[in-house]
């Protein structure tokens, strides 16, 4: 399959119905929306690597297992830092402390997933990975940190940030320096998730005219800037300078 050709057709979407999420016979044709999900991780991967932060991509499981309840409500692909960023932090953090972050998804990541319902593209951070939540925290405590966030995420009109499983949600073009503050009182790191998300129906028209992938890319690269704050680097160190 080539990258040109990826696009998610009304049958990918089905293969998450409730009726068959926990069906084994179904596994194959996850197996062909994983594949998708992988070559587009590893499009979005290539395209955003800078060398200054890089990502590696990977995509989630396509069968019933006790690590999604035995269920495939969903599947996703995600691009976290690359394994030369992950030994610098562990090399920051010690090797005892820095052990989970080898696990892909302990990071802030960019998130691609698909659903019955459609698909959500997100920037998020793991509860487990607090070295990202907590230098994110601190931030929020400072003025310019705040500022910088405030910039970061005015220019994401559709996406929305929400921490954790909260039900309410604000619309990223509306969150300012003020705004940031409120954020900071609700957000535990090693606790919470923090998401920046939205939601695309699967009969979209960005979902089903041609040209996906470079929209989907395209969205992501959107995701950058606000990826670049939500993220311990050398150059953006608020935990441990």
């Amino acid at each position: 399959m080539g990258t040109e050709e990826i696009k998610f057709l009304p049958t990918d979407f089905e293969k998450f119905a409730d009726s068959v999420q926990d069906n084994a016979e179904f596994n194959d044709a996850r197996l062909e929306v994983r594949r998708k999900l992988d070559l587009l991780g590893k499009a979005g991967g290539e395209k955003l690597s800078d060398g200054v932060h890089d990502f590696v991509s990977r995509a989630s499981l396509h069968h019933p297992h006790k690590a999604n309840s035995f269920k495939v409500d969903k599947q996703w692909v995600y691009l976290s830092r690359a394994e030369s960023e992950r030994k610098e932090l562990q090399g920051r953090l010690g090797q005892e402390i820095g052990e989970d972050l080898g696990s892909d998804y302990n990071h802030a990541v960019l998130v691609l997933e698909i659903q019955h319902s459609g698909l959500t593209l997100a920037l998020r951070i793991h509860p487990r990975a607090w070295w990202d939540g907590e230098n994110l925290r601190r931030e929020m405590g400072r003025q310019e940190g705040r500022e910088n966030l405030a910039a970061a995420v005015k220019p994401l009109k559709g996406f929305r940030l929400r921490i954790d499983d909260n039900k309410t949600s604000r619309a990223c073009e509306t969150v300012d320096d003020i705004e940031w503050m409120t954020v900071r009182k609700h957000f535990t790191p090693g606790e919470h998730w923090i998401h920046i998300e939205k939601h695309i129906e699967g009969d979209s028209l960005f979902v089903s005219s041609g040209g996906f992938q470079e929209r989907l890319l395209d969205e992501w690269s959107r995701l950058l800037p606000a990826y670049k704050l939500f993220c311990w680097h050398k150059n953006n160190d608020e935990l441990l300078a």
